[in-house]
């Protein structure tokens, strides 16, 4: 400073000053660029999980709509037996209206183990753009919806086909062993206005509209599978 040097002193402190954040500038912009390869790297494993589950959830619909107790064939059968509950049953339909399956109520159990894990690790918003989280949300919210319609109006099923043990269930359990026993002792089984006839028909009208319905829903959520896996393909795609 004595021999007039100040000058280029401060000449060189600026220059390491801005060398040190050029240097900072460098190592934030590589973190970042780290950062977020991870982060897309992450996202891409996330969204290829999430694809698979909605892949078993596509197979566990198909399954549900054409196995032998399935909503399909449950509407099937039930429809044919509720036409001839409304025109009146004949001796000749017997035969038919005893061989039909005694239905239970399907359980969906779609798979939703890779959404949980969004939610519970909070990786749901940063998985991509906001129309790819909102479908997402919006897929997982119609299959808990249709789950628990399916569960509700299922229970209302069953309460009716419990009023029907005294009646249809134990003529048919007869029928199987002695048609012309069954007959003598259940005559009602021709009567529309008995008691045992009216709780047979309003269990296999429920039992139809159930179905109905639930065929109609789990053909929603097929569609709405897809979509969604093709939205998630392309969210990879960019990535």
């Amino acid at each position: 400073m004595e021999k007039g040097k100040t000058g280029k002193y401060f000449k060189y402190a600026i220059g390491e000053i801005i060398l040190v954040v050029i240097g900072i500038l460098i190592a934030l912009a590589i973190s970042n660029w780290n950062s977020n390869r991870i982060q897309n790297n992450r996202n891409q494993e996330l969204l290829i999980k999430l694809s698979k589950e909605i892949d078993q959830n596509i197979e566990r619909t198909l399954i549900l709509d054409t196995i032998e107790n399935g909503f399909k064939n449950r509407y099937k059968s039930t429809d044919s037996v509720l036409k001839l509950l409304n025109k009146g049953i004949t001796v000749e339909d017997l035969g038919f209206i005893t061989s039909q399956k005694n239905y239970y109520t399907i359980s969906i159990n779609f798979n939703t183990i890779a959404f949980e894990e969004l939610k519970n690790t909070g990786s749901l918003y940063a998985l991509g753009s906001d129309s790819i989280v909102s479908a997402i949300q919006n897929y997982y919210k119609l299959c808990e919806r249709e789950s628990f319609y399916n569960y509700e109006i299922g229970k209302s099923v069953i309460t009716l086909r419990e009023k029907c043990y005294d009646g249809y269930f134990r003529f048919r359990d007869f029928f199987l062993q002695d048609p012309n026993k069954a007959i003598a002792y259940h005559n009602w089984i021709f009567d529309p206005q008995s008691q045992n006839y009216v709780s047979y028909k309003q269990y296999v009208n429920r039992n139809r509209t159930h179905s109905n319905m639930m065929v109609k829903k789990m053909a929603g959520i097929l569609e709405a599978s897809i979509k969604l896996n093709e939205l998630i393909n392309e969210e990879i795609n960019k990535q």
